[in-house]
């Protein structure tokens, strides 16, 4: 069952990633990139220097006569490593609880627990005079319609494996958001703008999406992969590019697309996901999920002059997720149907 978290004493729960995942930890790796950065960056601009120098015009000649001479190992070299990269890539690739969709994923429970620990310390110290006793009457609604969820959903292991915790937090914002290990934070402003229990569900049953289908370690991995790409690039532009100014300014559009038509896209791909099996959890739980894009449509009249556009946004824009309930609905009521007979 869900239990309200009071203490800032927090206990870690293990998320389930596949078994036998290696990789450099995330809290390491925000060391080793930008310092993996700097140095592609700054042996990029000296071998662009070197190639330009016209006193080692000798040097560059037998450079090229050697690739010449070894092509070949250079072809196999190249192509092995590429394989290499590929089955690392492939060996990695799990199928998503529930959606079973196909995901790359490095991390695991161990992996996140820094950063967990540090975001969840955060949340608790700026709310700390905030949050709510087990006996106010927004915890004890918000505790009642979470443990619906889970005693319905109790059936899934992501589900019943995990030690939730619900805390509710006195503020006007209108969010919610949850952790890998099943710390759910709860915001009165959400409370008091969701016109019932069901979209109050609905939203509970979104961020346990995201616990349940392991969000936080599947970004983690997806992110990794275009750091090292980032890094490469890095090395690839100082060194061919002419100009300091000219190596700067592409690095940039290079960063950017990457952010905006790859990592933003990818996101937004989670969020709909999430929005998603939040339905069927809330539908296996009875709650009425026609209301759940009405939910959606008050937060686009709420945030329309401050909404940003979706294609910069790591979220899908409030009508979008709308549609999207929407012409799920016919699917998911019949889960509705079944669990309420």
């Amino acid at each position: 069952m869900f239990r309200s978290f009071i203490s800032t004493k927090i206990k870690f729960a293990a998320i389930h990633t596949s078994s036998g995942q290696k990789a450099i930890p995330p809290i390491i790796w925000l060391i080793i990139k930008p310092v993996s950065k700097l140095s592609s960056i700054i042996i990029g601009r000296g071998l662009r220097k070197w190639l330009r120098s016209p006193a080692n015009l000798h040097r560059k000649q037998a450079v090229i006569e050697h690739f010449k001479t070894k092509k070949k190992h250079y072809f196999f070299g190249i192509t092995g490593f590429g394989a290499g990269c590929y089955g690392y890539y492939t060996s990695h690739l799990e199928l998503t609880p529930i959606t079973h969709r196909k995901r790359f994923i490095i991390f695991n429970s161990a992996h996140l627990k820094e950063i967990e620990e540090f975001e969840k310390k955060n949340i608790l110290e700026s709310f700390k005079d905030k949050v709510l006793p087990v006996d106010h009457k927004y915890t004890i609604n918000a505790l009642r319609i979470a443990n619906k969820l889970f005693s319905a959903n109790m059936h899934l292991p992501e589900v019943k494996d995990i030690k939730w915790k619900l805390t509710v937090i006195q503020s006007d914002i209108v969010n919610a958001c949850a952790f890998p290990n099943g710390d759910v934070f709860v915001f009165t402003g959400l409370m008091d703008f969701v016109k019932n229990d069901d979209e109050l569900a609905f939203i509970i049953a979104h961020e346990m999406s995201h616990t349940i289908l392991q969000h936080g370690a599947e970004q983690m991995s997806h992110s990794r992969i275009f750091d090292i790409i980032s890094i490469a690039l890095s090395l690839i532009i100082w060194s061919m590019v002419p100009y300091d100014t000219g190596s700067i300014f592409t690095e940039k559009i290079a960063e950017n697309m990457q952010e905006y038509f790859f990592s933003l896209p990818y996101e937004r791909v989670l969020e709909k996901e999430a929005d998603i099996v939040g339905m069927i959890l809330s539908a296996k739980a009875c709650f009425d999920v026609r209301n759940n894009s009405q939910f959606w449509h008050r937060m686009n009249d709420l945030s329309k002059e401050n909404e940003i556009p979706e294609f910069l946004s790591t979220h899908p824009s409030n009508i979008n997720r709308a549609k999207d309930l929407e012409d799920f609905l016919p699917q998911v009521q019949q889960l509705n149907y079944i669990y309420s007979n």
